[in-house]
C-alpha cells in the first residue's frame, strides 16, 4: 500500500499551486527606503481617439459657440467627425480634429494637456481668460485568460497600471501564470509585445507597467491547470488520497 501511496502523494503535490506562486512582488531586490520617481509618460493622442473638449470663459455667451459639435468638418471634408455627443470630437486618420470657430487642429502625438494648452493659446485671441478641459473618452483595455472577470473595460482615468487593470478584471486566478503576463500594444500603426512578471519588484520600470489605450492583456494558464485539465483522474485525488492515507496508517499499525 505504501508503494501506491507515495506516487499518489507526489502526483498530487505536483498538481498543487504553491503559496509563493500566488504572491506578487516577492522576488528581486528589496524596495527602496526613499521614494523614487515614477516612469509614467502621458498618453499620446492617436487617430480614432475620441476627445471630450469643453471651453469656458468669463463671458459664457462669448464661449458658447466654441462648444457646438459638428457632424463633419468643413464643406467637402468628411474625414473629421464626432460622435454627435455634445463636445465629443473624433480624431481623423490624419490626426486632426475640427473645432468650432477655430478650424482644423493637429492633435495626434500630443497629450491631452498639450492639446489643452494649444487650444487655450488660440482662444486667447477671442476670449478673456479661457478655460479648456480635454479628456480622452475612449480609453479602454481588454483582459483575457485566467482572471476573475475577463472582458473589455472603459475607464475615465488615463493613468492606469497593470495591477489596477488586473484588479478591474477580478485579479489573476489561482491557476493564472503570474510570471508571464502578455501585453499587446498598438501605437502609431505598429504592434508591440511585452511580458510582465508580477513576482518581480522591478516591474515598475517596465514600459508596459502603465497601460496605453486599447492594450490587450493575456494571462495564460499555469502548468498546474494544464495538468488538471489533461488528466481527469487528478480531480479524484483530493478525495482518494486521504482515504488511501488512512488505509495505509491502519495497515502499518496492524503489522
Amino acid at each position: 500500500m505504501t508503494k501506491i501511496f507515495i506516487p499518489l502523494l507526489l502526483l498530487l503535490l505536483n498538481s498543487c499551486v504553491h503559496h509563493r506562486e500566488l504572491l506578487n512582488l516577492n522576488e528581486g531586490s528589496g524596495f527602496p527606503n526613499l521614494p523614487e520617481s515614477t516612469l509614467y509618460t502621458a498618453l499620446r493622442i492617436q487617430p480614432d481617439d475620441l476627445l471630450s473638449i469643453s471651453i469656458q470663459s468669463s463671458d459664457p455667451i462669448a464661449s458658447a459657440p466654441y462648444n457646438l459639435g459638428f457632424a463633419s468638418g468643413p464643406t467637402g471634408n468628411t474625414s473629421v467627425a464626432n460622435t454627435g455627443a455634445f463636445n465629443s470630437f473624433l480624431v481623423d486618420p490624419d490626426g486632426n480634429i475640427f473645432l468650432p470657430e477655430l478650424g482644423r487642429l493637429k492633435v495626434a502625438g500630443l497629450s491631452t494637456f498639450d492639446t489643452r494648452d494649444t487650444i487655450t493659446a488660440r482662444l486667447k485671441k477671442f476670449l478673456r481668460e479661457p478655460i479648456v478641459n480635454v479628456r480622452l473618452q475612449n480609453f479602454k483595455f481588454t483582459v483575457l485568460g485566467e482572471v476573475g472577470r475577463p472582458g473589455t473595460f472603459s475607464v475615465l482615468n488615463e493613468r492606469i497600471n497593470i495591477f489596477e487593470a488586473l484588479g478591474t478584471a477580478g485579479d489573476v486566478g489561482v491557476y493564472g501564470n503570474r510570471m508571464n503576463i502578455l501585453v499587446i500594444r498598438e501605437e502609431n500603426g505598429k504592434r508591440s509585445f511585452g511580458r510582465l512578471d508580477l513576482h518581480q519588484r522591478d516591474i515598475f520600470s517596465s514600459p508596459y507597467f502603465y497601460l496605453r489605450q486599447n492594450d490587450l492583456i493575456y494571462v495564460e494558464p499555469s502548468k498546474h491547470k494544464t495538468a488538471s485539465v489533461t488528466d481527469g483522474a487528478n480531480k479524484y485525488l483530493q478525495w482518494g488520497l486521504p482515504i488511501v492515507s488512512i488505509i495505509s496508517i491502519i495497515i502499518s499499525l496492524t503489522k
